[in-house]
């Protein structure tokens, strides 16, 4: 099989309220898609059912065809779901180099000794996911003393230690001026060109449309649209819902 996610009639409610109205979806191996929406739209909803923060109503999560519905958060991340957050969470009282080695270590505690990377090892480690995000000249600085477009990409870093087969990324460009954007949507492709599967929220549209391989598009909690970035881009609902002058 070439897909590594797939999403099943997903619906949440919240009380009387519809946040997630049977939503299928699938994620191909090998490949950056986007999701994108007006605000309230359900996109992070959906992100917490898959990484196993919030239990659907209905529906199932299937992860490289093994049904990962019932899993606590923890057993998908020892699965390979890697995952970032719309809202910063990183150890602010920690140096960069720290939060990295610190998510190492809960996954050398995950693995076997067989599998768990060690001593020297894990600052080679360390040190190759500095330099493929562009981190290490500040790799001693403090998380806190960041700025926001920084620390994004530490957050990432620290994903990326865990080696994750899928990357669920909340608004990473959030706080990111156009350069780091550029970068950040080039560092993408080369993670998705190295084997990993990208699954995008992002309101910034120059960087869905010019990495995405494919795009969704949430409204009210429904899937309205899906499609190639240029379908997407000239989709009469999607233009109405949503995208209206951001599409150029």
């Amino acid at each position: 099989m070439n897909e590594i996610l797939n999403l099943e009639k997903i619906s949440v409610y919240f009380g009387g309220n519809i946040a997630v109205n049977e939503v299928s979806l699938t994620i191909t191996k090998g490949t950056i898609t986007g999701l994108i929406g007006p605000n309230g739209a359900g996109k992070t909803t959906l992100f917490n059912v898959i990484s196993g923060l919030l239990a659907p109503s209905s529906g199932r999560v299937l992860f490289a065809e093994r049904d990962i519905t019932s899993l606590a958060p923890h057993k998908r991340a020892r699965f390979g779901i890697g995952r970032t957050f719309q809202r910063l969470e990183l150890f602010n009282s920690l140096s960069v180099i720290d939060n990295l080695r610190v998510s190492l270590e809960i996954s050398n505690q995950w693995n076997n000794s067989k599998h768990a990377i060690l001593g020297s090892n894990i600052n080679s480690e360390i040190d190759r996911i500095l330099d493929l995000t562009g981190l290490n000249s500040v790799r001693n600085k403090m998380a806190s003393e960041l700025p926001t477009g920084q620390a994004r990409l530490v957050e990432l870093a620290r994903a990326l230690v865990l080696s994750p087969k899928l990357l669920l990324l909340d608004e990473p460009a959030s706080g990111q001026n156009d350069e780091e954007t550029e970068s950040f949507g080039l560092l993408l492709r080369q993670l998705c060109d190295s084997g990993i599967s990208i699954f995008l929220v992002e309101h910034d549209m120059s960087l869905v449309m010019n990495t995405c391989d494919l795009v969704n598009v949430l409204d009210f909690g429904s899937l309205i649209a899906k499609g190639t970035p240029v379908e997407i881009q000239e989709h009469e609902l999607v233009i109405e819902a949503y995208l209206g002058d951001k599409k150029r």
